[in-house]
């Protein structure tokens, strides 16, 4: 597997809507090899989400899978997920803030109010048609990674510029308060 280079914050690709997968490319060998290193760039980088855009291309792709993290020591193992071509259906009412960092902005650290359940609609890496209701962690990564194939930031979503801080000042106020 190839370690793939995360593109950075303020480059053009992360500000750009991301073109629609065909399920052709999904079970093609450039296709298959494509998510692999993924999940491989996203395990190395001790990420938990990533959307293609953040490595440079521009398809709606984003892989998830949640473990146990120096940020998130105690979180429980799910996934890992390939959603492609996802879109969220229904979002529940209820917002809850909670913390979010990004690969692409170097392991900042803010407060993102968010709805606390999805339902989201994709393919799997498969070319199943899924459609799965996200609540919590899950739900929020979701919604993060969906909004870099949308052209989005997580910075463009917080409300509180005072709580953004780095990943060290997170490990040390916030990670272990929890």
């Amino acid at each position: 597997m190839k370690l793939l280079n995360c593109v950075e914050f303020g480059n053009p690709i992360l500000r750009l809507r991301a073109k629609k997968v065909t399920l052709n490319f999904l079970k093609s060998k450039t296709g298959k090899t494509f998510m692999k290193d993924m999940l491989y760039t996203m395990r190395k980088s001790k990420g938990i989400g990533l959307a293609a855009p953040q490595i440079g291309k521009s398809l709606q792709i984003i892989v998830m899978e949640i473990r146990p993290t120096p940020e998130r020591p105690k979180q429980k193992q799910k996934g890992p997920v390939f959603a492609i071509n996802p879109k969220i259906i229904n979002y529940s009412k209820k917002i809850i803030t909670d913390w979010e960092a990004c690969l692409s902005l170097g392991r900042i650290y803010a407060l993102v109010p968010r709805p606390k359940t999805v339902t989201v609609e994709y393919y799997n890496q498969d070319s199943k048609k899924i459609t799965e209701k996200a609540s919590g962690l899950w739900a929020r990564i979701f919604q993060h990674e969906i909004d870099h194939l949308n052209g989005l930031s997580f910075m463009d979503r917080v409300k509180d510029f005072k709580s953004i801080m780095t990943s060290s000042e997170f490990i040390k106020r916030v990670a272990k308060k929890k």
